[in-house]
C-alpha cells in the first residue's frame, strides 16, 4: 500500500495537468486498475489520439497480465473458478511479484491473497483522486521524484524475487532484451518480448524445474 501512494499521486497529478476531470481520473482507476496503461492513456488523451489507438495500445501493454496469470495459475489450481476470476481481475505487476514470493513459499491462502489485491486496489483509487486534487498546487511533479516511483517499486520487488540462479537469469535476460528492443524501436512490445525471453532463460537455467526453491 505504501508503494502505491506515490504512484497514485503521480498518476493523479499528471491527469489533472492533462485536463482530465477528477471524476474521470477516479473512474479510470476504478474500472481499469492498470497503472502503466493509465499513465499511457493520460498521455494519449492529452495528445488527441483516436479511441481505437488508445484501446489498442492499452491492450498491448496489458497483455503481460496473461503471462502473469499463467505463472500463478498452478498455485491457485485448488481455488474455484469464481475465486480465480476475482483474484485475477485485481492482479497487477506489484501484487504479482508479492504473490509469486508468497506462493513460492507455500502460502496460497485465498483470503490473504484477495486482501492484498483489495488493499492495493483501494489505495490506488484513493490516491489517484488525492493526486488530482493536489495537481493545482504542484507545477512540476518531476521535481518531487514522483516520476521515479513506479520503476523504484519494480526494482525493489525484483530484488526480493532474485533468490536463486533461475530468477537472476530471468531478470537479467528480460531486462537486457527489453531495453535493447526498446532502443531499436519496438516500443511497448519490448516489455512483452523481454518478459518471454526472461521466462525462457529462467526455465532453461532451472532445467525446466519450475518449482525450484
Amino acid at each position: 500500500m505504501l508503494g502505491y501512494i506515490p504512484i497514485g499521486l503521480a498518476y493523479g497529478l499528471l491527469a489533472e495537468q492533462a485536463g482530465l476531470s477528477v471524476w474521470f481520473t477516479g473512474a479510470m482507476s476504478v474500472f481499469v486498475f492498470a497503472g502503466a496503461s493509465q499513465f499511457i492513456a493520460v498521455s494519449m488523451l492529452s495528445s488527441g489520439y483516436a479511441p481505437a489507438a488508445l484501446i489498442g495500445t492499452a491492450f498491448t501493454v496489458n497483455f503481460r497480465h496473461v503471462l502473469m496469470s499463467a505463472a500463478l495459475s498452478p498455485s491457485a489450481s485448488k481455488w474455484s473458478a469464481p475465486k480465480r476470476m476475482l483474484f485475477g481481475s485485481m492482479l497487477t505487476d506489484e501484487s504479482f511479484a508479492l504473490h509469486s514470493i508468497n506462493f513460492m513459499n507455500g502460502d496460497t491462502d485465498y483470503a490473504a491473497a484477495v486482501t492484498i489485491n483489495t488493499a492495493a486496489y483501494l489505495t490506488w483509487c484513493a490516491f489517484g483522486v488525492v493526486g488530482h486534487r493536489l495537481g493545482a498546487l504542484i507545477e512540476r511533479p518531476e521535481a518531487w521524484g514522483l516520476d521515479f516511483a513506479l520503476p523504484a517499486m519494480f526494482i525493489g520487488l525484483l530484488m526480493l524475487s532474485c533468490k536463486n540462479r533461475c530468477a537472476v537469469a530471468a531478470a537479467l535476460t528480460g531486462g537486457v532484451v527489453s531495453v535493447a528492443l526498446y532502443l531499436v524501436g519496438f516500443g511497448w512490445w519490448a516489455a512483452f518480448l523481454g518478459a518471454i525471453a526472461g521466462a525462457t532463460a529462467g526455465t532453461l537455467v532451472s532445467g525446466g524445474a519450475i518449482d525450484e526453491k
